[in-house]
């Protein structure tokens, strides 16, 4: 499948300055068809000619989306680096006290966030309550930054936060979920030489013949159940890594052999 956006793509080793990827292209959903657990929420944005604002990303929530601690989820814009201070700073603390995601313009990285939101609500509420005891366990108050150390779990929510994926598997058949907002990103750059932190789902046979809506609903009330559990990141991890061109393999083929032999 051709990529949306080869022809802007500047090649490594080329002296001329890289091209930005600020440019919104409303056929995002055509890079790749590993973009499909965000097919039902990205085809709102399908048509527009330009980024979507911060009210249409709140506006347009297929759903109510809220935080562990029962805030209602907004997407708040991001002023620059050096804008916010404190507690207005702090990335998981607003969201888990707040209910308030943090999100630049104009960025596909942002975007992608907030359809995971969108697609998995339970469980990224589930990884930034986790993030936020962590970092409440060793921050100091008042908070004024993040601690200069982090702990084994957090280091294992981030890798999957930004580049995990979901295989669900029943007996007969698998099925890659890409969960990571980044791997989205890098792949809408023409980047799809990717391993992502992988964890496996077994579901009923029955699983494979709903919709989208429907099969993301129950990964996502699974996925949030076992993330939420904090010994799942100390004693035997269920996560290994899978490449994105074997992920795409098992969404063509619908098999799955596991293990891959990079996981422990």
């Amino acid at each position: 499948m051709a990529h949306p956006n080869e022809l802007r793509v500047e090649k490594k080793g080329h002296h001329t300055s890289q091209l930005t990827y600020r440019k919104w292209d409303p056929q995002f959903l055509g890079c790749s068809e590993l973009f499909f657990p965000i097919m039902p929420y990205g085809k709102i944005f399908s048509n527009s000619k330009d980024w979507p604002t911060l009210n249409e990303l709140n506006n347009f929530k297929p759903h109510e989306v809220e935080s562990w601690s029962g805030h209602k989820i907004r997407f708040v814009l991001q002023k620059g680096r050096h804008s916010d201070e404190g507690f207005e700073a702090l990335y998981e603390p607003r969201i888990f006290l707040k209910g308030e995601v943090r999100t630049r313009l104009q960025n596909w990285h942002d975007f992608f966030n907030a359809q995971i939101w969108y697609a998995f609500p339970k469980t990224k509420a589930a990884l930034n309550m986790r993030q936020f005891i962590s970092f409440d366990e060793r921050a100091e108050f008042p908070w004024k930054s993040s601690p200069l150390t982090r702990m084994r779990e957090q280091d294992y929510m981030t890798m999957f936060d930004e580049g995990g994926c979901i295989i669900a598997c029943s007996t007969h058949k698998s099925l890659p979920f890409v969960f990571g907002h980044a791997v989205y990103e890098r792949m809408i750059k023409g980047d799809f030489e990717i391993s992502m932190c992988t964890i496996q789902i077994p579901c009923e046979n029955s699983f494979f013949e709903l919709n989208i809506e429907s099969q993301n609903k129950i990964l996502d009330l699974k996925l949030s159940k076992i993330l939420a559990n904090r010994d799942i990141y100390y004693n035997n991890t269920p996560f290994f890594t899978c490449p994105l061109e074997v992920a795409h393999k098992i969404f063509v083929t619908k098999k799955w052999q596991s293990p891959f032999p990079s996981s422990k």
